[in-house]
């Protein structure tokens, strides 16, 4: 015979299965006994979690658990039971707090008690890790990240100059859950910067499933792990009150071919002091920092003044940086923008009109440029967004860009041997 389910018995089904997980959940929380005999509670004294359970237990005469606000009004919720004998009283602290509670006929002998309860914590969480036998990297230079093994995020960095065999790394932020790598390498060539081993040594410790302040133990050895260290670059930012709830955006431009290597975008300044990271930056090579505060709020990028817009370089980059920024008047247009009368005056260059646009850009072409027969457009951090193939000049005129989000863009225009890019604004 068939069973047939309805709705009803679908949603019943499902719903036992909730309750009893829930069940089991509750009863894997950690339990405490305490015994009830000789005029005692044993232990007298509790210090539990948020969810666990605490058992009394009557094993000797007629007694009871009063832990009933009206008796103890600082206690953040009631528990107990009635007075007799050979009984057993459960009861779960969802409340953090701290309990007082008595035997009703023999709390004047001094049969009493206490729980405290503490929260749960989620972190964040220190990680330690202790290092032995560092010898060979005693004089040398360590450098540790901690990583966020699903998002890649970083979560701290340490620098720390080699002086004993045996030392201890302390780095916050490790959070319940969670799982790490934590990589570090000791500067073994002495040249300020990231050698794959054996050049310098590298390692690569995990941590999994963080329930508290961790302990991760190393004793020195040569088993390497290529960690692919990225030398991180910190902007810090003071001064910044005129752009409170203000959007400002950041452009790493590698300043020798001019691709733009990282984008990082603060919705709203919240502080005058603040930080942006990037993990972009390369050894040897020199940067731009370009970035702006939409300062009239419309999501787009104005040349100054209308937006705020400044300019930092980085040269020739040694391994990891901090430039400061202090706020200030100078700006620099970092993105500008051909005019249309200077686009209509000139007639040897492949240009674009109107720019910014916002539904489309014509593509104006001098009458003895070779056809065109594609068009590649790139977000400003060299992302590709739309490549496609032409016929012939008469359909390159009008390039349709409504469905772009706002934003810079670059329009990479390909005819023979011929390329040319060119950069617009959509609004």
């Amino acid at each position: 015979m068939k069973t047939k389910f309805t709705t009803h018995s679908i949603r019943f089904f499902t719903l036992t299965c909730i309750m009893a997980y829930l069940s089991l959940s509750l009863s894997a929380q950690t339990s405490q006994s305490v015994t009830v005999s000789n005029n005692k509670f044993t232990p007298s004294n509790l210090i539990i979690n948020v969810g666990d359970e605490v058992v009394w237990t009557n094993t000797e005469g007629s007694h009871n658990v009063n832990g009933k606000t009206s008796t103890f009004p600082n206690n953040p919720v009631s528990f107990g039971n009635d007075v007799g004998s050979g009984w057993t009283y459960k009861f779960t602290f969802t409340t953090a707090g701290i309990y007082d509670y008595q035997c009703d006929p023999h709390a004047a002998m001094g049969m009493i008690g206490k729980i405290t309860v503490n929260p749960i914590t989620t972190g964040p969480f220190t990680l330690t890790v202790n290092f032995t036998g560092m010898t060979p990297h005693v004089g040398q230079t360590l450098w540790l990240a901690v990583i966020d093994q699903t998002t890649k995020v970083e979560i701290g960095r340490v620098k720390k100059s080699v002086t004993t065999a045996a030392f201890a790394i302390d780095v916050a932020g490790i959070e319940s859950g969670k799982s790490y790598n934590v990589d570090f390498f000791a500067d073994h060539n002495k040249n300020g910067v990231y050698d794959v081993a054996p050049v310098d040594h590298t390692w690569r410790l995990q941590l999994n499933n963080v329930t508290g302040n961790s302990v991760l133990n190393f004793a020195h050895n040569t088993t390497f792990t290529n960690i692919a260290w990225k030398n991180k670059l910190t902007v810090h930012f003071t001064g910044m009150t005129p752009h409170l709830g203000q959007k400002l955006t950041l452009y790493l431009k590698q300043t020798d071919n001019g691709i733009y290597r990282d984008t990082v975008i603060v919705p709203q300044i919240a502080g005058a002091t603040f930080d942006i990271n990037s993990f972009k930056i390369k050894p040897g090579i020199s940067y731009n920092i370009d970035f702006y505060a939409d300062h009239n709020k419309n999501g787009v990028y104005n040349s100054p003044p209308t937006d705020h817009a400044w300019r930092l370089p980085l040269t020739n980059v040694k391994g990891d940086s901090i430039v400061n920024f202090v706020h200030n008047t100078t700006f620099t247009d970092i993105f500008p923008v051909t005019s249309s009368e200077n686009l209509a005056s000139t007639s040897k260059e492949i240009r674009l009109f109107p720019n910014p646009a916002s539904q489309y850009v014509q593509v104006l072409i001098p009458q003895d440029y070779s056809t065109i027969n594609l068009v590649k457009v790139y977000s400003i951090t060299g992302s590709i967004v739309e490549e496609k193939a032409l016929s012939g000049n008469e359909e390159s005129l009008r390039y349709d860009i409504s469905q772009f989000k706002k934003g810079i863009y670059l329009m990479e225009i390909n005819a023979g041997n011929q390329k040319k890019v060119l950069k617009f604004i959509k609004q």
